[in-house]
């Protein structure tokens, strides 16, 4: 089983029935839904179709859903405009759509920008490619400024705009935000990316339309700014997931910061035993090309190296010409640079309202390792234990046993975690028994192994993670429980 999960974001090139099931059959274990672009209801169908193929690929689906979050953008216009070395451009600020653009003037969304530049600011459009010069801003809401363009280059609607050093008071969770989280829930999302979080404070408002929901949707904290690594502590502990947002990350801080960045992120994340996504550009070439270079090769495989559980593909599968090809090099990667790596000797100092569940999981790693065990099986009902099992890198594959389809769905950005559904009896170990036999009959199991079964009392799924049991399947088929 590859252990690394690799997230694909769907788009205009992979969103039809047959590109999407063969995504899922190279090895996509998470759909991401980009929120920024198009409106929610637009993905309504999509929705709908990925769940569908989940009988055609005979496991859950998982889906992402990615918030806009407080990003400044161009507004809307016509066509592709290039902008020139040296020259001056106005930036219209507060205009969603200007019929009149050009290479001399564009829209900018946010109306509260020309408050903010001041004379001599930097102002990065499109990931940083074309860079200007603020020459002069009129201070206040709904102005136009002024700016030299320094690195010149085409510019199309919609595009990003970053301002290092410069503190834009945008909501974490704008009414855009609103809308799409609002979607999402109803849609069934199973992870929820919150965009641009700064600080703890910024995923608030996803938890808790979550909790009023009584939802347990997971969220994930994108780290794509300076401020966000000031406070990473407290964001981490307010998260169920994290992710190494590279593109404007590396537009805010010098590039040659970004791979410390990257390293102190995944470090943080593996101490907490919780998921860590490293995301943008890492087959970018294979968006226009069938072939990835062999810096993206090198670039994937020390992500993976350095800890990262997840990797993600963004426009190489949404708008690229070989998203499939992308996703099968992926993996090849995934898979190549794990039979390198040992068992991790890692012991994720995870959340205090997991700490018995901690110690369960752990003790029946440690057990799973001195019996040479073939697989872990871990009861779950929201997620948690198959999570910090799958914290600890063991080296052996866990499948996680619940009867609960949207945990089922989640836990699929686990690293080297599968799932199987059951019904869940009164007693813990006929439930586990159950999921033995389901796995033993799916021969992921064989005679001869030895299985460690982790569980609850005195149900499996519904009660407290508390026991670490020892099963061996004997040469006949029988399912066996050692002392």
């Amino acid at each position: 089983m590859r252990r690394t999960r690799i997230v694909a974001t769907i788009g205009p090139s992979s969103d039809d029935d047959k590109t999407l099931l063969t995504l899922l059959q190279a090895g996509v274990n998470v759909c991401r839904l980009n929120y920024s672009h198009g409106e929610p209801e637009q993905k309504t169908e999509l929705y709908q179709r990925i769940r569908e193929l989940e009988s055609k690929i005979s496991r859950p689906t998982c889906i992402l859903a990615d918030l806009p979050g407080p990003k400044l953008r161009l507004g809307e216009f016509d066509g592709i405009h290039v902008l020139a070395m040296k020259k001056k451009v106005e930036l219209h600020c507060g205009v969603e759509y200007m019929e009149n653009a050009s290479n001399k003037q564009l829209p900018v969304q946010y109306a509260g920008l020309s408050a903010e530049l001041k004379k001599g600011d930097p102002v990065l459009l499109s990931d940083g490619l074309i860079r200007l010069k603020v020459l002069t801003s009129p201070g206040e809401p709904g102005g136009i400024v002024t700016c030299r363009i320094q690195d010149g280059g085409p510019i199309s609607a919609r595009k990003g705009i970053n301002v290092p050093g410069t503190l834009v008071d945008l909501p974490a969770i704008g009414p855009k935000d609103e809308l799409a989280l609002q979607h999402a829930l109803d849609s069934g999302a199973d992870l929820i990316a919150v965009s641009y979080v700064r600080t703890a404070e910024d995923l608030q408002p996803a938890r808790e339309a979550i909790m009023q929901r009584n939802l347990s949707t997971w969220v994930i904290a994108k780290i794509e700014h300076p401020m966000a690594l000031d406070h990473l502590d407290e964001i981490l502990a307010n998260c169920d997931a994290v992710m190494v947002a590279r593109g404007d990350l590396g537009v805010e801080i010098p590039l040659e910061e970004v791979p410390i960045a990257q390293q102190k992120i995944i470090d943080s994340a593996l101490e907490l035993g919780m998921p860590v996504i490293v995301a943008t550009q890492m087959l970018e070439t294979m968006t226009v090309n069938p072939r990835p270079t062999r810096a993206e090769v090198s670039d994937v495989s020390t992500a993976i190296r350095q800890g990262a559980t997840g990797v993600m593909l963004s426009g190489e599968t949404a708008s690229g010409m070989y998203p499939v090809e992308t996703v099968q090099t992926m993996a090849r990667i995934a898979a190549s640079t794990e039979q390198s790596l040992d068992s991790s000797e890692l012991k994720p100092e995870s959340a205090t309202r997991f700490k018995s569940t901690r110690a369960v999981a752990h003790a029946g790693v440690e057990l799973a390792k001195m019996a040479d065990a073939s697989r872990i099986l871990v009861a779950t009902e929201r997620g948690n234990a198959p999570r910090l099992v799958s914290s600890y890198r063991p080296g052996i594959p866990v499948t996680a046993v619940t009867d609960n389809l949207a945990t089922a769905r989640r836990i699929q950005i686990l690293s080297g975690v599968d799932c199987v559904i059951v019904e869940e009896y009164q007693r813990g170990s006929e439930t586990m028994q159950n999921a033995l036999a389901l796995q033993l009959d799916s021969g992921n199991v064989q005679p001869g192994d030895k299985i460690v079964a982790i569980s609850g009392s005195p149900k499996a799924i519904s009660g407290l993670t508390s026991t670490a049991r020892l099963y061996k399947i004997s040469n006949s088929g029988e399912i066996v429980g050692t002392e």
